[in-house]
């Protein structure tokens, strides 16, 4: 026995479709929003972490104050050492404080009232980057500014001069002293000849430099005299040239004007010649015209010279000579 299948009616379904549909939406949007405000630090996690790698970690520990123009913004949560023997700091911040801090700003320890009190960590935050950072970026390292870092500068700047007086005192001993080779060279009068010989040397050689600078000021002083001579020379060469150019683009003109006029006068003979063409065709059309009016007359007189009434009223032939040769 075959079962018959209930019929659906989708109508029936269409609103729970609807509102399956809706459902999925509203949590897609739900889902979008928290994910936004977990980022910007509206929900849930509210920190976010930066690095920085420290030459010295000196009077630095975790939980030493990360401050930005004396505001806390969070802390050191890590310090550890790199394979190259920086301090690396892991700082945990508020993310309110987020947008501030970008590729230009500038990570220090410093003291955070006196000389005496806690060291904190600084972002100096006066350049504005082009790109805030994000959490696991670096921050740039600059030097601490506190007064061990200045004494610290203070005494290698110290220990630096040291070894200058030191090596100053050692050149001097070796000066003073006329059996050392420094001392005998700078003791004896050899150096002091040989300078003297050099100075002489330099002094022939400025003098003939000088002379040299002579004889050269003497021919730019001829070329300068001769040079407006070559000048007007030039320009009364460019004048010729100039009017001989004019005058064959004159005489250019003045034969394409003949051309022209003669063209003109051979257009007005043709014309001539078509106009004397066409009358002698017209006269020679006139002379056939009256020639064939005339034979049509002969005809008509003949014709009419047949009525016996009219033959003796009809002149001869002979009586016209005139008409004698188309009659």
């Amino acid at each position: 026995m075959v079962k018959l299948l209930r019929y659906i009616d989708w109508s029936e379904l269409s609103g729970l479709l609807v509102g399956a549909v809706l459902a999925i939406v509203i949590c897609v949007s739900v889902f979008i929003l928290v994910s936004k405000l977990q980022q910007d630090g509206v929900l849930g996690k509210r920190e976010y972490n930066l690095y920085c790698d420290l030459v010295s970690g000196q009077g630095l520990h975790r939980g030493t104050n990360v401050q930005i123009n004396g505001v806390d913004i969070g802390d050191v949560e890590e310090i550890s050492l790199t394979e190259s023997g920086h301090v690396r700091l892991k700082l945990t911040l508020n993310v309110k404080y987020k947008r501030w801090i970008t590729n230009k700003s500038i990570v220090y320890a410093t003291r955070d009232q006196n000389i005496i009190s806690e060291r904190v960590v600084n972002i100096d935050i006066s350049q504005v980057g082009d790109k805030v950072l994000s959490d696991g970026d670096y921050l740039i390292a600059g030097t601490a500014q506190d007064i061990e870092t200045v004494l610290k500068m203070a005494n290698e700047l110290i220990d630096r001069m040291n070894k200058l007086v030191v090596t100053a005192d050692t050149l001097l001993r070796l000066v003073a002293d006329t059996n050392t080779s420094v001392g005998a060279l700078l003791g004896s009068r050899i150096i002091y000849n040989r300078l003297d010989y050099a100075t002489l040397k330099l002094n022939d050689f400025l003098v003939n430099a000088n002379d040299a600078m002579f004889r050269v000021d003497n021919v730019f002083k001829t070329i300068n005299g001769g040079m407006p001579k070559a000048s007007a020379f030039a320009d009364t060469i460019t004048i010729g040239v100039t009017s001989l150019v004019n005058n064959l683009n004159g005489l250019t003109g003045r034969a394409s004007g003949l051309m022209n006029s003669l063209d003109t006068t051979l257009r007005d003979v043709g014309s001539m010649v078509n106009g004397l063409n066409t009358i002698m065709g017209t006269t020679g059309n006139l002379i056939t015209d009256g020639s064939q009016t005339l034979g049509k007359a002969d005809d008509f007189m003949g014709g009419v010279s047949k009525f016996w009434f009219l033959r003796s009223k009809i002149p001869q032939k002979d009586s016209i000579p005139l008409l004698e040769d188309t009659w």
